[in-house]
């Protein structure tokens, strides 16, 4: 499938580079789509993959899986993602779509375009960067599930309303509550209503946890690793009981676990799966299968009704949290301040375009890339004894040491911060952390050069947070 990418992104490792690149403006909407070739939903028409958190596209109210049914008045299906491109690049300030979702039919909606000069360093830009400063704010990561999807090419997704379940045969009806109410959330929230009378889709379960009888206990088989994934219902990455690793025999699982969804067609009464998922699991321990069924349930329903992949489903997950001041930098210069946004904490303070950032929070600011680049490599480096390995994790990067702070050393923490061969200047993104200022004041000095005068400029920014999770 080919897909076109919407929204600016500063793509970055752990570390940070510079390269000389040719001043323009770049215009984003703030979502991702690609042309579906699914001739169950949007067939030929551009289909929403993400909405960017406070971008244009979100405040619009637009949504994952929407199809996008026209742009400016003009009909998207059947045209080529060039010509889409096109229409959306050539908009005024503003660009009108109309799209259809389970929730609503040919609604417009309506984006603000936003510009700015492709030389601009964000501050949101900036965490992402140096998110080892505070890998409590500023992760992510990705996992797998072993789900197997099928949708019938026949089918019309958007043609199905509402929802209802099958007649109930089960020997367990306390676990088929608790996997229905599971269900009926998911669907709820996809759009799609519930009924007893009549619904255009019957919902049918099986699942199943049988004991291994292959079982081959193993010396150190604690220290196998686990999946790790993300829990919508708690919104934390948990290590969960489980084997998802293809180097991990199917012996050492104690549990083998099943479970099945089907959506089945009750509005032409002619019984087709229009839609199924599939998921089989090895499990470590005795995990009861209620317990499965809640946390993963919606993770299976965001297969639908647009799955991404069908063999196995693909996750994504982002957090950033960070001090706003609306400054952005230039990354040609970086000490160079390009822009501050209007009405934001550092225009309210004072600071403007073109002004020489020196210092912030009495940290030297250093202006060669190298040098910064090397610098935060040698703050990993030697600051890895003061992390806690219990909290150790693999970011989405595929660097395998990320670690939280240990919580019992903020003191010892700061010290590294304040010393100036690492150049920290841009851990002031963090300083409501403790482990980076532990007086808790979060009022941020930035030295500056204005011309020839000198001006220290204490900004009390905003904490911005934002949670991305995704299919992939």
């Amino acid at each position: 499938m080919k897909r076109f990418v919407f929204l600016s992104v500063f793509i970055s490792s752990c570390l940070l580079a510079f390269s000389q690149t040719e001043i323009k403006t770049v215009c984003q909407y703030g979502f991702t789509f690609e042309i579906s070739m699914q001739k169950s939903w949007g067939y030929a028409q551009p289909v929403v993959l993400t909405v960017a958190p406070s971008a244009s596209a979100e405040a619009a109210g637009l949504q994952v899986d929407d199809i996008i049914e026209k742009i400016n008045g003009k009909p998207t299906s059947g045209e080529n993602i060039d010509t889409i491109i096109d229409w959306l690049q050539n908009s005024n300030n503003k660009v009108q779509l109309i799209v259809s979702n389970l929730r609503e039919s040919h609604q417009p909606r309506t984006l603000n375009k936003y510009c700015h000069l492709n030389n601009l360093l964000t501050e949101k830009d900036l965490a992402e960067v140096y998110s080892f400063y505070s890998l409590e704010d500023a992760q992510t990561r990705t996992f797998a599930c072993p789900f197997k999807t099928a949708v019938n090419p026949e089918s019309d997704l958007l043609q199905y309303a509402s929802f209802g379940f099958a007649v109930s045969n089960s020997d367990n009806p306390e676990v088929e509550k608790t996997v229905n109410a599971a269900i009926r959330k998911s669907l709820e929230q996809k759009g799609l209503k519930y009924s007893d009378r009549n619904p255009d889709l019957i919902v049918k379960t099986q699942y199943s946890r049988v004991v291994n009888p292959n079982f081959r206990n193993i010396v150190n088989a604690d220290k196998l690793p686990v999946a790790c994934r993300y829990n919508v219902n708690t919104n934390q990455p948990e290590n969960l009981p489980i084997y998802y690793n293809s180097l991990i025999h199917s012996d050492r699982a104690k549990f083998f676990l099943k479970f099945g969804i089907q959506l089945i067609d009750n509005k032409k009464k002619s019984n087709t799966v229009v839609w199924e998922c599939n998921a089989g699991e090895l499990l470590k321990s005795d995990y009861a299968f209620s317990d499965y069924a809640v946390f993963h349930i919606p993770l299976m329903f965001m297969q639908y009704p647009y799955p991404k992949s069908f063999e196995t489903a693909q996750f994504y997950y982002g957090r950033s949290k960070y001090n706003y001041t609306g400054i952005s930098y230039n990354t040609d210069n970086l000490k160079e301040i390009a822009d501050v946004i209007p009405s934001s904490p550092a225009a309210e303070a004072g600071i403007r375009p073109g002004d020489i950032v020196e210092k912030i929070n009495d940290i030297k600011f250093i202006n060669n890339p190298k040098t910064l680049d090397s610098n935060y490599k040698q703050f990993i480096l030697k600051t890895s004894q003061l992390r806690d390995p219990k909290t150790q994790f693999t970011n989405a990067e595929g660097f395998t040491r990320c670690m939280y702070w240990d919580k019992m050393k903020s003191a010892e923490i700061e010290n590294e911060f304040r010393k100036p061969e690492y150049s920290t200047v841009f851990s002031y993104l963090f300083y409501f952390r403790p482990y980076i200022n532990l007086s808790e004041t979060n009022i941020v000095t930035f030295s500056i050069k204005r011309g020839n005068r000198k001006e220290e400029i204490k900004v009390t920014p905003r904490i911005v947070s934002e949670e991305v999770f995704e299919s992939q």
